[in-house]
């Protein structure tokens, strides 16, 4: 018994899971598992390494499931895949550990320095959390349609299937033809609202309307893919108003009246306001780790750079401070680096265990090889490192702007290094038909419990494993 732990397992807390801690958690399983996944950004080498006294990790979320915020424009126009682009914590096969905790509510104060959170669950009582590690990753206030209001799956279905019955006039399947649309804001939001309103329903006349003289007017993107942009939604059979501001008006008949600052007057069956800017969900964390943007202000290694026990407080995605766009892929990679970071802390804080006291016994021998040794005795896997060799941490570079961007049937994708494509053909290559839904839960590695039950009926000889998908680094 001399080699028996009693320590407790290191408790890492994430707050936030879409993007960014999706990728945290499962990355943590593995490593856990002492089976890390390919890194996307060169890390610590750990060899298969385990910890000694195991790990425990949290999540603190208002969703009850992981929800594809990509796919919202698809999500809350076309119904068939409303039902899709939720997918339930506890009806996802690889989160069903018993080293992982989903609690559904609200963090409404983090104290670094004691390290608790203090947060709402559903029916409004006061919980506690006690962590070791903190990742944030709440991502920014985005509104309602871009991202759903409700946080449980079964009344995201009902404002889903509420938002398209206005959008169309009542029942999907009728005809559409006369009824008229407008969407204000020609923001990535609008624009894909716009691409998939027109796409779905060919009879619905869809107007964006913009105030500055080019779409996407505030990313940080070329002229000419702005223009691109533009030419696509006119492509696709979007009417495009630009450098006009819109005041709306209801009407008693639930008509509006869209107003433009050059006089003209236009009429809509329904109208979708797509101008307001997310905001980062940082209220909960001391003023001092933030900028003046409200943005966590992070370390290379995504630490954060202020406060108390700063060491052990991450940042990932939206509500970090960083370079180029924020988009999903951006999530999803300091997901993976700030759980390798953690593991890395993790292995560099467990003392070295102690030898076994040699018996004073006679008979005392040591345990032939063919006898297992006990699982709470040290391997060379579980060893860990000397001080003099600590585990480096995993450092991420600043990024240019990237942009996927789905117009309809068509997509434009644009970096840098491989300049701008855009097309039908970048669409399936890129999105496919579910604007990547299926590629992300592929690349994290997740399978839906039904999905699988009727795979495995199909065709028990075809594993998920077996079906390759393709993912850029740049979505």
């Amino acid at each position: 018994m001399g080699n028996l732990s009693i320590a407790s397992p290191h408790r890492v807390l994430i707050v936030g899971c879409a993007y960014g801690g999706i990728s945290a958690i499962v990355n943590l399983l593995d490593l856990e598992r002492g089976k890390a996944r390919q890194p996307v950004y060169p890390g610590a080498e750990f060899g298969g390494r385990k910890s000694r006294d195991g790990i425990e990790i949290t999540v603190i979320d208002e969703r009850d499931g992981y929800f594809h915020s990509v796919g919202a424009p698809l999500a809350h126009v076309a119904p068939k895949h409303t039902s899709l682009m939720w997918k339930r914590f506890n009806q996802l096969n690889e989160l069903r550990h018993p080293n992982l905790h989903f609690k559904h509510g609200s963090v409404k104060r983090l104290d670094q320095e004691s390290k608790v959170a203090e947060w709402l669950d559903r029916n409004g009582k006061t919980q506690h959390q006690a962590y070791d590690y903190l990742v944030m990753a709440t991502g920014l206030k985005r509104h309602w349609p871009a991202v759903p209001k409700s946080g449980s799956y079964e009344e995201y279905l009902q404002d889903g299937k509420a938002f398209i019955s206005k959008v169309v006039g009542g029942d999907p399947e009728k005809p559409q033809e006369g009824r008229r649309v407008v969407i204000i804001g020609a923001g990535a939001v609008g624009i894909e609202f716009a691409g998939e309103i027109k796409n779905y329903y060919p009879g619905i006349k869809v107007t964006l309307i913009h105030s500055r003289d080019q779409v996407l007017s505030s990313e940080p993107l070329p002229s000419e893919v702005k223009d691109r942009v533009g030419k696509m939604l006119v492509e696709e059979g979007v009417e495009v108003i630009l450098g006009n501001r819109a005041s709306v008006t209801e009407q008693a008949n639930e008509q509006f009246k869209v107003e433009l600052v050059n006089g003209t007057l236009l009429t809509a069956d329904f109208v979708i306001d797509s101008t307001k800017k997310g905001e980062p969900t940082t209220g909960t964390l001391p003023r001092e780790c933030l900028n003046e943007d409200g943005e966590i202000v992070v370390n290379q290694d995504l630490t954060f750079k202020h406060g108390a026990n700063k060491e052990s407080h991450f940042g990932v995605g939206d509500v970090i401070a960083w370079t180029g766009i924020k988009r999903a892929g951006s999530a999803m990679v300091m997901g993976q680096a700030a759980a390798w970071n953690i593991f890395a802390s993790i292995l560099n804080s467990e003392s070295p265990i102690p030898s076994s006291p040699t018996s004073a016994s006679s008979d005392a021998s040591p345990p032939s090889s063919s006898e297992p040794s006990p699982s709470n005795s040290p391997t060379s896997s579980n060893l860990p490192l000397p001080p003099s060799d600590k585990i480096s941490m995993t450092e991420l570079p600043s990024w240019p702007a990237v942009i996927g961007i789905a117009v309809g049937k068509q997509c434009l994708t644009y970096d840098e290094k491989s300049g701008m494509k855009y097309g039908v053909e970048v669409m399936q290559g890129y999105f496919q038909d579910d604007l990547g839904w299926a590629a992300n839960l592929k690349y994290c590695q997740l399978t839906d419990v039904v999905e699988r039950e009727e795979v495995e009926v199909e065709d028990k000889n075809v594993g998920l494993g077996d079906v390759g998908v393709e993912v850029s680094a740049a979505a």
